[in-house]
């Protein structure tokens, strides 16, 4: 067995191991039962940290190359013809079913892109661009801006106006060097997912969630725990029992308008959230992503950041306010915590991009922004309750929903009797497109509607069309 290092490589130390020992095993030189060495003698051999060889061994190991055996060493797994066709076949059905899963987007997203004139969109996860604060920017010098100084953690100025933004709309203000900008809400939760677990480690989040789709979990072999919502947020209790079953690593959470049912934790809840993963000691992800599209502004309920700073780690995103394009959001964690990240950041990516974040500051910092996004708070909510009357004079006997506090999202929940793919198919074939929950769970009966992007006439004829898919949905009742 030998393995050589290149120092001056991008590729990380662990994964170098990784891949000369992958190709060893391959070439038949590492043979089943083959006994590797301890961690710590192969780091000793190396010259690397034994965390390093760790997390080279964990990885294989998720990853079907190795086994660890109690009191005995890690091992070589070897791998029969007959285990390597069922591996194949398990990876076919997998794909399979993640193709059926996303067929329904599939086809709204090609619906959309081919003629969204005629479609009624209240599937698209963002605001339309009408609606997104109109900014003047100011003539920027090509030479000063190419000489911008930026740490690791982000330009300086947009960092001390995103802390001034969150400042205004909680009774809480960061600090700057708990600051760490990033290419959006995306790239943080995988930048910290990725620092702060290993392969086959636990999390718990919620369902329905977004969070669902994220593929590093997947990638990295965690293990998920589902735990239900309700209007006040995640069920604690069931949170409990699945903490007392499993070794729960981390906890991730939406509490403000959350994607996709837009319910907000209550105060309550939140606290009692706080003292269980204080008594277990799990940190917990905040994503707040929406927070700056409450309807009452200053917020009055406190963030889980407020109420406990060491344990939780907050993720703030600009894309929401001033448009997807705009690729920017940003990591409020301890110190440590920030090293980390931007090591493993730095690792695997270049840094982010100066542009984007001194245009960013300029719009953030501009004297009428506050005045926009007050603007378009209040547009969001007059466009979500005019959304709700209509529901209420023409569906509220066959749906059940909640008025969200902020965001531009709703959770329309159909009661008359149970659907299937296919129900939600007939709204396609009447150019309507929603977000089902069953993309994002098991949940069969819901959808999301995105209603910044109807207006008030597309409202009514959204109405008037969906009102004539439930018909026909209620007419299997009578069947």
């Amino acid at each position: 067995m030998n393995i050589i290092l290149e120092r001056e490589t991008n590729t990380p130390l662990y994964r170098q191991i990784m891949n000369q020992l992958i190709y060893q095993i391959d070439e038949g030189i590492l043979y089943e039962n083959f006994r590797l060495p301890s961690e710590r003698e192969l780091a000793n051999q190396l010259g690397v940290n034994r965390s390093t060889v760790v997390r080279a061994y964990d990885e294989l190991n998720a990853e079907g190359f190795v086994e660890k055996r109690a009191s005995s060493g890690t091992y070589v797994i070897g791998q029969s013809e007959a285990q390597a066709v069922n591996h194949l076949r398990e990876r076919i059905q997998f794909n399979y079913q993640k193709y059926q899963q996303n067929d329904y987007m599939t086809k709204v997203e090609e619906m959309i892109k081919m003629d969204a004139s005629s479609v009624l969109d209240a599937y698209s996860g963002e605001l339309p661009y009408n609606l997104i604060p109109n900014i003047s920017l100011p003539n920027v010098n090509w030479q000063s801006f190419l000489s911008v100084e930026v740490s690791r953690l982000g330009y300086k100025p947009l960092r001390k106006n995103i802390a001034t933004l969150v400042g205004k709309m909680y009774s809480y203000e960061p600090k700057i060097e708990e600051i760490m900008l990033t290419a959006g809400g995306q790239q943080s939760l995988v930048l910290l997912i990725q620092s702060l677990l290993k392969p086959g480690d636990t999390v718990a989040l919620e369902d329905p969630s977004f969070f669902n789709g994220i593929s590093v979990l997947n990638a990295m072999s965690i293990k998920v725990v589902r735990i239900p919502i309700d209007k006040d947020g995640l069920c604690l209790n069931e949170l409990e029992d699945a903490i007392k079953k499993e070794s729960i690593q981390l906890i991730l959470t939406n509490p403000n308008f959350q994607n996709p049912t837009g319910t907000t934790m209550s105060l309550t809840r939140r606290k009692k959230l706080i003292a269980l993963c204080e008594l277990y000691r799990i940190p917990i992800i905040e994503d707040d992503v929406f927070g700056q599209l409450a309807y009452e502004a200053p917020s009055r309920i406190p963030l889980l950041k407020e109420l406990s700073p060491q344990l939780v780690i907050y993720i703030g995103s600009l894309s929401k306010i001033l448009g997807s394009r705009m690729q920017l959001g940003w990591i409020e964690a301890p110190v440590y915590v920030l090293d980390e990240v931007a090591k493993l950041r730095d690792e695997y990516e270049t840094q982010l991009n100066i542009f984007p974040q001194v245009m960013a500051s300029y719009a953030v910092s501009d004297p009428e922004f506050s005045e926009k996004l007050m603007v378009l708070r209040q547009t969001l909510e007059e466009r979500m309750r005019y959304f709700i009357e209509a529901i209420k004079k023409e569906l509220s006997s066959s749906l059940d929903y909640t008025m969200p506090k902020g965001g531009y999202y709703i959770w329309l929940t159909y009661t008359k009797r149970t659907l299937i793919k296919e129900d939600w198919r007939l709204l396609i074939k009447d150019s309507i497109v929603v977000l089902p929950g069953f993309v994002m769970s098991k949940e069969m009966q819901s959808c999301r509607v995105n209603v910044s992007r109807l207006t008030t006439k597309q409202i009514d004829l959204f109405i008037i069309k969906f009102k004539d898919i439930i018909t026909q949905w209620n007419k299997h009742i009578e069947e």
